[in-house]
């Protein structure tokens, strides 16, 4: 897959409150440690976190959850791995102008990594960001993570967002994925979250 580097830079940075001073282990507040069952989904790429499925990661249940707008639709046809469920069947195809939000995530640690599977069936690109939430669903910053160039072919996307590097960020609850189509068309499937990312 072209273009796999991560360059994770602090687009926008609306802080509730900033720690002054902070460690790995308590610069983050109202974390949930509840994230669900995990599973080792990109074992066979070389990536062995322990993940757990995003809510309708898959698509299966439509667009439900998800915040889409311009040119984007759900349609047929799985990532070729299957790493969810062999009756999967469903994945979201966004064309350029096309902005996209995953349902909220679990994050359960200051180290939380995300990740999902992409292909583009005409050179398309997507910019792809993370979008950090308190508990009442406010905003509290933006994370560019890079802009994807996806290979024709399905292929695993880059395992992205340490937390560890914002450890001045208090009060995230939540986080959300960002996908803005930019050219061309490209399609995503099958959103995981390791929120426990010390084990992997």
């Amino acid at each position: 897959m072209a273009r796999l580097g991560v360059v994770v830079s602090v687009v926008a940075l609306a802080l509730a409150s900033v720690a002054s001073t902070a460690s790995a282990s308590g610069s983050l507040l109202g974390l949930n440690n509840d994230c669900g069952q995990a599973s080792q989904p990109f074992a066979q790429f070389g990536d062995y976190r322990s993940y757990t499925f995003g809510a309708n990661g898959g698509l299966e249940n439509g667009s439900s959850g998800w915040s889409l707008s311009g040119p984007v639709r759900v349609v047929g046809g799985n990532e070729s791995y299957y790493v969810h469920s062999r009756t999967d069947h469903s994945s979201l195809s966004l064309s350029a102008g096309s902005v996209v939000y995953t349902p909220n995530l679990c994050m359960g640690t200051s180290s939380t990594w995300l990740r999902f599977f992409a292909r583009s069936g005409n050179d398309g690109t997507v910019r792809v960001q993370v979008v950090l939430r308190n508990v009442l669903g406010n905003v509290l910053g933006v994370v560019q993570i890079s802009d994807l160039s996806p290979d024709s072919s399905w292929q695993p996307g880059p395992a992205i967002l340490n937390l560890d590097s914002l450890l001045g960020l208090i009060g995230v609850s939540s986080i959300q994925l960002k996908f803005t189509a930019l050219d061309g068309t490209v399609q995503l499937d099958d959103v995981y979250v390791d929120p426990w990312a010390w084990r992997g």
